[in-house]
């Protein structure tokens, strides 16, 4: 599977480590996170006018918001192969930093809140591999900007970067 650090294949959670591209990779993201204030309520909703364009998209042509949205091509998978896709990613830190790098960027363009799936795959990730200071500034960074959100997983990232501090 592609990946930051080039072709991959499925993730196997025993021998599946990290490489240094990957946590490069986690580093610049964390530093784009760290320097951009986060966006107020105010902007959001300014934002999510684009978010209306999608929508008139969606009803005028049929398509599905991720596709209107130009979003990630393994949303729009069918359930089976986008399941088979999750398990195949799950332990690839370099997978899971471009989701999220991709998903910060379109938070910032277009106000859509990221799915809290992925930052917590690379707090796992980072657990696993005993990169505690690592998992703490990324938490940090990630609950500055999404200190609550429409789900149980967004409280339970706060909760787990607060058992770190």
């Amino acid at each position: 599977m592609p990946s930051v650090g080039g072709e991959k294949g499925p993730s196997i959670v025993s021998e599946t480590k990290a490489s240094e591209i990957d946590y490069d990779a986690l580093l610049v993201l964390i530093e784009c996170m760290e320097q951009t204030p986060p966006l107020s309520r105010e902007e959001i909703v300014d934002l999510s006018a684009s978010q209306h364009a999608v929508a008139e998209r969606m009803l005028a042509t049929g398509e599905t918001w991720n596709q209107a949205s130009s979003g990630p091509a393994f949303l729009s998978l069918d359930e089976g192969e986008f399941r088979n896709h999750l398990k195949g990613i799950d332990n690839d830190l370099g997978e899971q930093t471009a989701i999220v790098a991709e998903s910060f960027a379109r938070y910032l363009k277009m106000g859509e809140v990221p799915a809290p799936y992925y930052p917590w795959r690379i707090a796992i990730i980072l657990r696993r591999e005993k990169r505690p200071e690592l998992e703490k500034r990324f938490l940090a960074t990630w609950c500055q900007h999404f200190p609550s959100g429409n789900g149980a997983r967004y409280g339970q990232l706060v909760d787990r970067f607060r058992k770190l501090v």
